[in-house]
């Protein structure tokens, strides 16, 4: 990627991206297309729904509004500061913290689907659907983690931007 590459955009690429992927989301939570009719029933029902709900919102809130503030805080650095940042710091940031959140999100709300259709729809025992939910926890938590990682990158990259001209 250019030295003079503008991230905000990218990062604002990333807030459309989850954008679409919340409307997609949605429409498959509303819609009352078998299998997905399911869904509704698993969130009211709670227990591993509340994974589901919870992937649904953290999406929503760090994918699509939190990818659109950090574009807005890159745009702040790059254009009104007049700063630039390296630029392989910023790429694993940017690929970090978008894997991780949309992942660790895909994976809560998988686990939430199939746990609480296991005990919503066939009336499974709390036990049974422990162990649906279980295999989803190291993955989601690397996911996480993946994240994190991401994060910090993006910080020390943000920190580190130097002025136009200074290397």
């Amino acid at each position: 990627m250019a030295a003079d590459a503008h991230w905000y955009k990218r990062f604002r690429d990333a807030a459309f991206i989850s954008a679409a992927g919340v409307m997609i989301l949605t429409f498959i939570i509303v819609l009352p297309v078998h299998p997905f009719s399911y869904l509704p029933p698993i969130i009211v029902g709670g227990g591993p729904g509340e994974w589901f709900t919870l992937g649904y919102v953290l999406y929503a809130t760090f994918g699509l509004v939190g990818f659109a503030v950090l574009s807005a805080l890159v745009w702040v650095i790059e254009v009104h500061e007049g700063r630039r940042m390296e630029g392989r710091t910023m790429s694993a940031a940017l690929i970090l913290l978008f894997a991780g959140v949309t992942l660790s999100c895909i994976l809560l709300m998988t686990a939430g689907a199939l746990g609480g259709y296991a005990i919503t729809i066939q009336g499974q025992t709390t036990q049974s659907a422990q162990g649906i939910l279980t295999p989803f926890v190291y993955p989601t938590s690397l996911t996480a983690l993946a994240a994190v990682v991401g994060m910090g990158l993006l910080v020390l990259g943000l920190t580190s931007a130097k002025a136009h001209g200074v290397e």
